[in-house]
């Protein structure tokens, strides 16, 4: 098995779903899924590793050849993309939020979360406490891992002091606001 590296899967995650105890008889499935949005318009294709020789065959012969010309067929992306995700970014960084998470009998916890794509195209999280940590530090911590992991990858486009000095005072006013709203429901 051949690892791909990063930059061979943009517009590539590899997808393995194996039954468990809690779906018996949800069906393996294996291979790659290619996806891409242009205009808003979302397109994807799945190559199975069964049908396509294998786990290696399906991504560099099949997934990489199809997003290769879907790429090459489709009009290039402008900044709208980028800037949509900045604007749904309620911080002011992409990949990084304020949440209260219920914890049971309507009792809701604020957490700073942080997200990110691994190596491997596939989805991470993190969070941290703000009850634990303190806002400031939660906000910190997230800044530091999210700029670890978009390192790892050299995606890191700022360093963790300047997330951090564009995320603490949108975040700050976020969790004045929710705390009023989550009191105020109690």
């Amino acid at each position: 098995m051949v690892t791909p590296t990063q930059d061979e899967l943009h517009h590539i995650t590899r997808i393995d779903i194996e039954p468990d105890d809690e779906h018996p008889d949800r069906s393996s499935t294996h291979g790659w899924l290619v996806r891409a949005r242009r205009q808003g318009t979302r397109i994807s294709k799945f190559f199975s590793d069964k049908k396509h020789g294998g786990r290696d065959s399906a991504l560099y012969d099949h997934a990489m050849k199809y997003r290769d010309e879907l790429l090459e067929d489709l009009p290039e992306p402008d900044d709208a993309a980028k800037k949509s995700a900045e604007a749904r970014s309620r911080s002011g960084v992409v990949g990084l939020n304020l949440t209260f998470k219920d914890i049971g009998n309507g009792t809701k916890k604020p957490y700073v979360q942080v997200s990110w794509m691994d190596e491997l195209g596939k989805r991470r999280a993190a969070s941290y406490s703000a009850e634990k940590w303190g806002l400031r530090r939660s906000v910190w911590n997230a800044c530091a891992r999210l700029y670890k992991e978009l390192e790892k990858k050299g995606e890191a486009e700022q360093e963790p002091f300047e997330m951090f000095r564009i995320a603490y005072p949108n975040l700050s006013k976020q969790f004045v606001e929710k705390l009023g709203e989550v009191e105020g429901a109690s």
